[in-house]
């Protein structure tokens, strides 16, 4: 500032430049801090904003997802009771009874029913005062149609009749999510409709329901109305006075939180399923217009829009997220706050801040002015001052004016008299403090101090109290009187090359004292120099460390004795390594020469094409040179009798229970039993034998298949066994009721049970183990049965080499670059 005055030729008085540079700041520093104090009120309110969306979202999202499962999940447990009961078909009040026990788990379904494929249908649904009305629609031929309607408690029973209706023109199947259900979605949610009995909005989830044999029963279903989904969005606070709606791609209101709180549930579902361009709610009807002018309803979106919108002049900010899953659900919701709800204390926040500045201004130039008279004053008198001590008067004594700068300056002025005394007082305090310093050393270490020539011209007592000799003695004598012989001459001549060029030395000298007792100090040896770098003399300081010594000579025969006992162990320890190595080479001979036996038993080829009745074709790959999988085929000139398995694990056990199983049935089949109950008994008892013998817990599934002009007999407990009829068609067998694995109990007989079939020309069977069913992408993901079947089905007119090798492909790809982690066994069979 002085510069700028001087460059400008500028005279000016003390005042001025005090009071305008400090005004000139203030106006500087409040234009920086309100710029700052803005930027950081817009960046938090994004920040809220972006946060307050996302959480809305995440509770929308996380809700309507939870009513979802719920539906599909109420579905599944009542598909399940049905299969289990088949008796409740036939019952339509005990069916009402069960659905009514589902809602003490379930609060999201408004409406349970069922109809069945005769058109008879029983519902329940839950009513405000906490009871249920059943609903039975009775079809039965040669009678009229009879719909009842009846008031029950929470335990089912019938409290009264509510209404009876003979010759109902209500049919369930003509409602859409019956059709839609059996058409389109055997299981999942349908579109919005507006249910018959009831006229209410709802959402269904519908599943058709087979019986054992795969014929068709009815469809299960369970709704939410619409009002329920309003009723959620409304209990959610979008910031003050913001809102959230759900909109279909069709641009219909689907729920919202702005009517709800305007009227009960029955007046808001008036205005749901409507077209939103036409609702009477400005947010609604202008953003659904801006969506639907933007395209926005059929365009797919990814991810989550954000829109600025003004409307009724004012800005508005807009979330638009997709809600969408697999079972047909694809809706918009939308999330609407004003800005307003923010803005509003950024604008009073900035007011403050304009109106406090301003009033800073005024209080700095007030505050300057006033500054600036009581600063120049005591300036004046320091000016007076430093003329007279300019003339030789030192004893000038300038008063304290309250300002801290200026007293500082008085205080030099006042104390330079008392300059001398106060330094004589630091060097007394000083050389205090050196003998203190001095004292201490004394306690605790050997201070010596020679000439250039070793010569001690100074010792304190404690090298008195350890060599033996008196002071007397020492003064005027050289260091080497306690020299213990000990040292080279080498080691010395080190020493005083170090100290003789100026530099400290540091190590451990072995001394003798007056009396030839040795003992040990820890020294260092400081040149003391002078101006021109000539050595004075020298200070050594030593403490003595006689007793670590002793421990360190201690410990070094100890870590010799360590050191033997340790060499001896790793020589042992070499030599069990060794017989180790050798044992384990023996064991890798014995595993090699088991996954041999392995393959040699397997059926080969030529036995395969002997059997002309069928098409045959096998495939086995083991994770480790011994695998757990087993499969066989046994033919005689009256049957073929085909084996498979999977034992628990792998390893050499696993390996030699294969081995033992396979011996067993192939032994079985010669002996001619062709009872299959009598067959997995006798085989069951054998390898139970020999694996409590083994000390193994190892077991194996089994799957015995008996084939003879056609029939085919199935025993055992395995996997699902796939049946492919001449045109692909599947069928599937479940094997869990056939028995039980074997080698977990002696006796299992009871547990044994049989399942036959005919093929025709052209049909087969495919048996496989879960090292295909289970095998896992990258993501973690099953290769599964239906992916099976379905390869299986598009390949059948095939030969069984060629569905085999098309199969075992399609797994290997499937899996990639990821490690096989079971065998792999695969078996086809078709009738030629």
């Amino acid at each position: 500032m002085l510069r700028l005055f001087n460059q400008l030729n500028c005279r000016t008085n003390l005042r001025s430049l005090l009071v305008f540079p400090f005004v000139c700041q203030i106006l500087i520093v409040l234009g920086v801090v309100s710029y700052l104090s803005y930027r950081s009120s817009q960046k938090a309110l994004q920040e809220i904003t972006n946060n307050l969306q996302q959480e809305i979202i995440l509770r929308i999202d996380s809700n309507i997802n939870g009513y979802l499962e719920e539906g599909n999940h109420l579905n599944q447990v009542n598909n399940n009771n049905i299969i289990f009961n088949p008796s409740l078909i036939n019952n339509l009040q005990e069916l009402g009874r069960f659905f009514v026990y589902q809602y003490r788990w379930n609060n999201t379904a408004n409406i349970i029913g069922f109809a069945r494929q005769d058109g008879s249908y029983v519902e329940v649904s839950r009513q405000p005062s906490g009871d249920f009305h059943l609903v039975i629609l009775e079809q039965k031929e040669g009678q009229s149609n009879q719909l009842s309607t009846y008031l029950i408690n929470t335990k089912g029973d019938i409290l009264k009749t509510l209404s009876v209706e003979k010759n109902s023109e209500f049919d369930p199947r003509e409602s859409s999510w019956y059709q839609e259900t059996v058409k389109n979605n055997p299981s999942g949610w349908q579109n919005i409709y507006q249910t018959k009995l009831s006229n209410q909005l709802v959402i269904a989830s519908s599943r058709v329901i087979y019986n054992s044999d795969q014929e068709f029963i009815g469809v299960l279903t369970n709704n939410i109305r619409l009002g329920e989904l309003s009723l959620f969005l409304n209990q959610l606070k979008v910031g003050k006075t913001g809102a959230a709606f759900i909109l279909d791609r069709k641009g219909r209101l689907i729920a919202d939180s702005i009517k709800f709180s305007q009227g009960t549930l029955e007046e808001e579902e008036r205005f749901l399923f409507t077209p939103a361009t036409t609702n009477n709610n400005p947010y609604i009807r202008n953003i659904a217009e801006y969506l639907k002018k933007k395209n926005l309803f059929s365009k797919s979106l990814e991810n989550s829009l954000v829109i600025d919108l003004a409307i009724n002049q004012e800005k508005i900010l807009i979330d638009v997220i997709p809600f969408n899953n697999q079972e047909g659900i694809d809706w918009l919701i939308v999330l609407v706050i004003p800005e307003s709800d923010f803005t509003g204390f950024i604008r009073a926040n900035t007011r403050v801040s304009l109106s406090l500045s301003i009033l800073a201004i005024i209080i700095a130039t007030i505050s300057g002015l006033i500054t600036s008279k009581v600063i120049i004053q005591p300036i004046i008198n320091l000016k007076n001052a430093s003329q007279k001590i300019s003339q030789g008067k030192f004893n000038q004594k300038i008063p304290s004016q309250g300002i801290q700068e200026l007293d500082s300056l008085a205080q030099y002025f006042n104390h330079m008299s008392e300059m001398l005394e106060s330094i004589f007082n630091n060097l007394n305090k000083s050389l205090q403090d050196v003998s203190n310093l001095k004292y201490a050393i004394d306690q605790s270490a050997i201070v010596t101090i020679t000439d250039p020539e070793g010569i001690i011209i100074y010792s304190n007592d404690k090298l008195v109290e350890v060599s033996g000799y008196s002071y007397e003695e020492l003064i005027g004598t050289k260091t080497k009187k306690l020299k213990s012989g000990c040292h080279s001459q080498e080691f010395y001549h080190q020493l005083w090359t170090t100290i003789s060029q100026g530099k400290v030395w540091r190590g451990e000298i072995k001394n003798k004292t007056k009396n030839n007792r040795f003992y040990w100090v820890d020294t260092t040896i400081v040149p003391l120099i002078d101006e021109k770098g000539n050595i004075l003399q020298y200070l050594s300081i030593q403490t003595e460390i006689t007793e670590r010594k002793k421990l360190e000579k201690n410990l070094e025969q100890i870590v010799q004795i360590r050191t033997h006992e340790l060499a001896q162990a790793n020589e042992e320890i070499t030599l069990l390594n060794q017989r180790l190595c050798s044992e384990n080479l023996q064991l890798t001979g014995k595993l090699k020469l088991l996954h041999q036996m392995q393959q040699l038993i397997l059926p080969k080829k030529e036995e395969l094409e002997k059997i002309h009745c069928l098409d045959i074709a096998g495939y086995s790959e083991p994770t480790d040179e011994l695998g757990g999988d087993y499969y066989d085929i046994l033919a005689d000139d009256n049957s073929v009798t085909i084996g498979i398995g999977d034992v628990t694990g792998h390893g050499l056990e696993s390996g030699i229970l294969m081995v033992m199983t396979q011996a067993a049935i192939c032994t079985l089949k010669h002996l001619g039993d062709t009872n299959p109950i009598d067959f997995l008994d006798i085989l069951n008892r054998a390898i139970f034998f020999n694996v409590r013998r083994m000390k193994s817990e190892k077991n194996l599934s089994l799957a015995i298949i008996n084939y003879c002009q056609g029939e085919v007999c199935i025993a055992g407990q395995h996997e699902e066994i796939i049946i492919v009829r001449n045109h692909g068609e599947i069928e599937l067998i479940d094997t869990i009721d056939l028995g039980l694995p074997i080698g977990i109990d002696e006796d299992i007989k009871e547990f044994i049970n049989y399942h036959k079939i005919t093929l025709d020309k052209g049909d087969g069977i495919v048996l496989y183990t879960d090292g295909i069913t289970e095998a896992r992408d990258v993501n973690k993901n099953q290769y599964g049965i239906e992916r099976l079947c379905q390869v299986v089905s598009e390949n059948w007119s095939l030969s069984c080499e060629q569905i085999r090798d098309i199969i075992i492909d399609d797994v290997k790809r499937f899996i990639g670059l990821q490690k096989i982690e079971d065998d792999l066994t695969l078996l086809l069979l078709k009738q030629r």
